[in-house]
This record gives C-alpha cells, structure tokens and sequence, in this order.
C-alpha cells in the first residue's frame, strides 16, 4: 500500500496525506538525504506516531505545540 493510499481523504483528527510524484521525493533524497526522503513518504499519521514516541521517551521540547512550553505550560520531563 502507497502512502498515497492510506488516508487518502483525511478525517477530523489527522488531514489528508498530500499526494506528491515520485520526483518529488527524488530531489528530497537528492537534497537532503534518503533519511529525509523516506521521512517525507511516511503517513502523516505515522510520523506523528513516531514524534509522540520520541517526546515520551526522551526530554525534548514540545514541538508539536503551537506555543513555547514558557507560554502553554509544556511538560516537564526533566
């Protein structure tokens, strides 16, 4: 299954996966490197996963947050 395919309409909670060509992520992997590239195909919903699990599990600022931690309360993870 294509990330293409996976959301294809969106929902309330998560928006519709963008679809690119595959050029698109060449020049990624071109530009920035294949680590990036294959970022950029995950699914929204996975990426978003795999932040969550990151922040969880290691003391990060909240960059899913519109607001600097100073200003919405953040976590502290210290």
């Amino acid at each position: 299954m294509t990330h293409e395919q996976t959301n294809p309409a969106g929902d309330a909670d998560h928006p519709a996966d963008p679809v690119y060509p595959e050029r698109y992520y060449e020049i990624l992997a071109r530009d920035l490197g294949e680590e990036k590239a294959r970022w950029a195909r995950l699914p929204y919903a996975e990426r978003m996963r795999e932040l969550a699990w990151y922040h969880a599990h290691f003391n990060t600022p909240d960059d899913l947050s519109p607001w600097p931690a100073e200003l919405d309360g953040g976590v502290d993870r210290g």
